[in-house]
């Protein structure tokens, strides 16, 4: 190829140094159907094409050209050409190393990579994974995990290292399960990564938690309830003391109900307490505090010294124990309010768990005010939902339900909008049961689970009614709550 055919508008995929390009007589082009076209003075050189493309994670597409054409092109480029904000900067000697057989320029660029693409892409977590001969990337985008790329299985060790320096973490042990943290900037949003890396038989897993520090803190009526769910939990907040439980499992919003709630609950005249594991929204005027179960402070001692700090409301992360079951029940009977979440099912199993860990009865019974059980639905995406009939089995579904049965419901189908899922966004779906005579009287008797619903309360129900208004899909539902 020679200098009169090489192109006008040269532009560099990624920053490289010009220097580095001179020295190897390479004139990288530009990106042309996903891959990049390099001239070289040496096309057969394997070591150094192989480089390039990893380096880049696209294929190099490698031309003939005489060294001195392309000597001449390069004095010509800018050399002030800066990457995007995502990416790290290749020096001289990370691509001398790179092409040396060391990974870690390239693995530096692919771990500010993964991590700006969760950011960006509004991922919950992302999962790093080696199998057998290639590294897992996976995003858990809307609940579910979604596989983004395919590193070769060598890059493995250099990730986790990469990663563990970035955390503070001892590089040296990966026998053991190690845990975390990186504070990390993109555009301008603060983001606190929880990092966890444990062994598995290809190398270490590590799973990156995203949560951001930087948003603003969520409120009852921006959090995706219905009108009336709303009221109730407004409700539930004016009372002085007893406790709000909030179950479900991991993921399914129970924090941002919490914080809601805090949200609406914070003002001057109040004194707030909080202890978490992490703290992952800051409230102003709020007093938070995380545990640190290795210097002793875990949730029933950091509770402990929160009530000798007269607060009106106490805000616990996770009931995990009885000590603290008993620490945080006892305060909501001596004047307090207080909010905290619990891993079960359902709102009525709550009271089964209270009572599996060791609270008495009529502790549980006296003090709970209310217990919300809550899932988050993903959403079907509304430039590519498809529409059909209602089967006579489904017909069954809404009218057992008391709703009408639709015209149609929709069906995922998936589009470039939503990455080919199908859906897009999540919402809250809630069975909200407030504590009343006939539920103390089945708690105090171990019989909570007796408890009858109104129609229309379950989780199943809410989730029937987000089909009827053509918002979700059945199988959605299935996978969510399963069948009634």
């Amino acid at each position: 190829m020679n200098a009169n055919e090489f192109p006008d508008d040269i532009t560099l995929p990624e920053t490289i140094n010009l220097e580095w390009l001179r020295r190897k007589q390479i004139l990288l082009l530009h990106e042309k159907d996903g891959k990049i076209e390099a001239v070289m003075s040496d096309p057969t050189n394997v070591e150094i094409i192989d480089g390039l493309a990893f380096a880049y994670g696209k294929e190099i597409v490698p031309m003939v050209g005489r060294a001195s054409d392309i000597l001449e092109a390069i004095t010509k480029l800018d050399h002030d050409v800066t990457a995007p904000e995502s990416d790290a900067t290749l020096s001289n000697e990370e691509i001398d190393k790179l092409l040396d057989g060391s990974s870690e320029a390239p693995v530096i660029r692919l771990v500010n990579n993964i991590i700006a693409t969760a950011v960006r892409r509004n991922a919950s977590d992302v999962h790093i994974e080696p199998m057998a001969r290639h590294l897992a990337i996976r995003l858990r985008l809307d609940g579910r995990l979604t596989e983004i790329e395919r590193p070769p299985q060598s890059v493995s060790d250099a990730v986790a290292s990469r990663i563990k320096v970035m955390a503070g973490l001892d590089i040296s042990e990966s026998r053991l399960p190690q845990d975390g943290r990186i504070a990390y900037t993109y555009m301008g949003e603060d983001v606190d990564i929880r990092v966890s890396t444990s062994p598995v038989a290809h190398g270490e897993s590590i799973v990156l938690r995203l949560l951001g520090r930087s948003k603003s803190p969520p409120k009852i009526d921006s959090i995706g309830l219905r009108q009336a769910l709303q009221e109730k939990l407004r409700a539930a907040l004016t009372r002085p003391n007893g406790m709000i439980l909030v179950t479900g499992p991991t993921g399914s919003g129970k924090t941002t109900t919490l914080y809601a709630g805090l949200n609406h609950l914070r003002r001057p005249d109040v004194k707030i307490l909080t202890v978490e594991d992490p703290v992952e929204i800051l409230l102003d005027g709020v007093n938070q505090v995380q545990v640190q179960p290795e210097i002793g402070l875990d949730y029933a001692n950091a509770l402990r010294a929160f009530l000798r700090q007269d607060p009106d409301i106490l805000m616990v992360g996770e009931i995990r124990d009885r000590e603290t079951a008993d620490i945080a029940l006892r305060a909501a009977l001596t004047g307090h309010l207080v909010l905290s979440t619990l891993h079960t099912n359902s709102a009525l199993g709550a009271f089964t768990r209270l009572s599996d860990i060791g609270i008495d009865t009529y502790l549980t019974g006296s003090t709970v005010i209310a217990v919300i059980a809550q899932r988050l639905m993903r959403l079907l995406c509304n430039d590519c939902k498809v529409a059909r009939a209602v089967s006579e089995s489904e017909m069954q579904l809404f009218t057992q339900h008391k709703l009408a049965v639709p015209d149609t419901i929709y069906d995922a189908k998936g589009c470039a909008h939503c990455s080919m899922t199908g859906y897009s966004g999540r919402t809250p779906i809630m069975e909200f049961v407030k504590m009343d005579e006939q539920l103390m009287d089945l708690v105090h008797e171990g019989r909570a689970r007796e408890y009858a619903l109104e129609a229309g309360q379950s989780l199943h129900a809410q989730a029937i009614l987000l089909v009827a208004e053509g918002k979700a899909s059945l199988e959605e539902v299935q996978h969510i709550v399963g069948q009634e």
